[in-house]
């Protein structure tokens, strides 16, 4: 989440046109003590956001040329009369994510995890200068402030790849929200807060699928462990072909999840989603109750899926 410090410093970088700016010139400008613009600089640096080089004992910062950057930019040189920094910083961002559709104050509380008390106030600090309009119940960046939401995407997803990228090599993000993200990757990582998910984990329930070397993980504080009907999901996001539903369906029987805890863990991950995944669930569960009656051209035929189940020794 991108502080108030941290949008001002990146706001007078934009709005003054300079680069290679000395850090103790930006503790000057700005009004701030140098441990602190020191600070500040070094977590938009972790970020991604600026970069800095060393010349004689000076620090220069430039901004990076990623492209939210780049977005923020632009729109702030556009709109110079508006207080980005006080409207977006901190939890604005967080709900700016979620406004890349039309959403009720509701549902952005359930996806930001926002409290329901802040999410009315950053959305009347939003409506009040003309960033968002309210229609029906709903609200909608309006049209000179639509990249708002790309822009806050852009960061989370660029922050997300600079932690991951800090514990494993060859790095593709999967699947993401503000909060959490799914990873494919190069390396193992016993770091706190990266979850083992994904094809590695099915041999926990003696149901090894084999697979290329790639690894897999949720990166999540919400959670201390994946659940079978999270590695359902997860497995599914990371390939949601015929031989990987297989293994969840073998999975949801050998674990016996339960329908509700299923489908509520896919509502869960489905708004972000490349997939339709709870369509997806909902055809395996009723695949499985159906004993194969109900089928698709992704899942086995009845007899060839208890084949392969007496092979595990689970019951179908």
């Amino acid at each position: 989440m991108i502080s108030k410090s941290q949008f001002r410093l990146l706001s007078y970088l934009i709005d003054k046109s300079e680069r290679e700016v000395p850090i103790s010139t930006l503790a000057d400008r700005l009004g701030w003590n140098a441990g602190h613009t020191s600070r500040v600089v070094s977590e938009l640096e972790a970020r991604g956001c600026v970069r800095t080089t060393s010349v004689g004992r000076q620090k220069l910062v430039t901004l990076s040329e990623i492209e939210p950057v780049e977005q923020l930019e632009a729109l702030i040189t556009e709109y110079g009369h508006v207080d980005f920094a006080e409207l977006v910083a901190g939890s604005g961002l967080q709900l700016l994510y979620y406004l890349d559709r039309r959403r009720t104050a509701t549902e952005l509380t359930e996806l930001s995890d926002l409290s329901r008390a802040t999410v009315y106030r950053r959305l009347n600090d939003l409506q009040a200068v003309g960033v968002i309009g309210k229609s029906k119940s709903h609200y909608l960046l309006n049209e000179p402030f639509s990249s708002l939401s790309s822009i806050a995407r852009g960061l989370a997803h660029h922050e997300h790849r600079r932690e991951a990228e800090r514990y494993a090599d060859g790095v593709n993000i999967l699947w993401e929200t503000h909060e959490e993200y799914l990873i494919a990757c190069d390396s193992e990582i016993s770091d706190d807060g990266f979850h083992l998910t994904g094809p590695s984990l099915f041999a926990e329930y003696g149901i090894p699928l084999l697979t290329r070397s790639r690894q897999h993980y949720f990166r999540s504080d919400r959670i201390t462990a994946v659940s079978p009907a999270e590695l359902v999901c997860h497995t599914l996001l990371i390939d949601d072909g015929s031989r990987y539903r297989t293994y969840s369906l073998l999975l949801i029987q050998k674990e016996a999840i339960e329908q509700a805890p299923l489908k509520e863990c896919a509502e869960y991950y489905d708004p972000e989603a490349d997939i339709d995944l709870l369509a997806i669930v909902d055809k395996l569960v009723e695949y499985l109750d159906s004993k194969g009656a109900v089928t698709s051209d992704r899942l086995p035929a009845w007899e060839e899926f208890k084949s392969t189940a007496t092979d595990y020794e689970i019951n179908v």
